[in-house]
């Protein structure tokens, strides 16, 4: 029970915060930017907690693997469980990382309803900007590695299903054998013979993974939307007026280039007739 005390003074912190950080933007008219926050928030934490479960998972693969050296071939086993435990601790490093994401969009909404009370919305948007803007770039690395570990994850589901194929294979050319000295026809080994069946079991959360880290995958490109979508919604009337500056600028620039390349030709023209004079 104590153990669990400070975990729970921290959701309850975390609630508070949340819950001031929802309500501060609804009164100030950006309702929709306070769901669009929650939603990534909500993404990042669930996908924090399937990675762990994926982890425990994994290390179900990992013991089943090394009760199979005991009654089987080890080289083959060997690389795998070399293979589950690289996945394991890519998927654990990842877990880790959204976890202190998830703690950085929560400093984030706590810093921004601080500086709405001190310094009011502008320095609060800034707030946000920031600490948003350092969430879109981690979660970029985020989808980087997990796009490597499900690369890792097929590549272990199809080294898997060979091992399986192989057992199969040895048990058809020892039973056959027999056979064929009787003058029987072959005949194929089961996908329940021990062997064979236990790499499809062991292949099951495997499988199950990847297709998890597919839809994950999706999620990060969903949330670095929504963060999008919140920035483009924080602009100050300063930034907007620097942003029109800006625009004039650029759009004066292109009028006295425009018109630099009109006279050029002119002057080459001039420039030939007097030559030809």
């Amino acid at each position: 029970m104590e153990a669990n005390e400070p975990k729970k003074e921290q959701n309850t912190e975390e609630m508070d915060v949340m819950k001031q950080f929802m309500e501060l933007l609804g009164q100030q008219g950006m309702k929709e930017q306070s769901q669009d926050f929650m939603e990534v928030l909500q993404y990042i934490a669930g996908m924090q907690l399937q990675l762990s479960a994926m982890v425990d998972e994994l290390q179900g693969v990992r013991k089943q693997l090394e009760r199979m050296q005991e009654s089987q071939p080890k080289a083959a086993e060997s690389q795998l469980l070399d293979k589950v435990s690289y996945l394991q601790e890519k998927v654990s490093s990842l877990a880790e990382r959204l976890s202190e994401l998830k703690d950085h969009l929560i400093d984030t909404a706590a810093q921004a309803v601080t500086a709405f009370k001190e310094k009011g919305r502008e320095e609060m948007n800034r707030v946000l900007q920031k600490g948003i803007s350092g969430v879109q770039s981690v979660l970029s690395g985020c989808r980087e590695k997990m796009v490597d570990v499900l690369t890792s994850y097929e590549k272990t589901a199809n080294q898997i299903d060979s091992i399986g194929d192989e057992f199969k294979q040895i048990g058809n050319s020892v039973a056959n054998v027999g056979r064929l000295l009787t003058g029987k026809g072959t005949k194929e080994v089961s996908d329940e013979k021990e062997g064979v069946a236990l790499t499809r079991v062991l292949n099951m959360p495997v499988k199950k993974h990847i297709s998890a880290l597919k839809k994950q995958v999706e999620r990060i490109d969903g949330a670095v939307a929504k963060l999008d979508k919140i920035c483009a919604g924080l602009d100050t009337g300063k930034d907007k007026e620097k942003s029109r500056v800006s625009v004039k600028e650029k759009l004066s620039q292109m009028k006295v280039k425009s018109e630099q390349q009109k006279k050029e030709p002119e002057k080459s023209k001039t420039k030939s007739q007097e030559a030809s004079l």
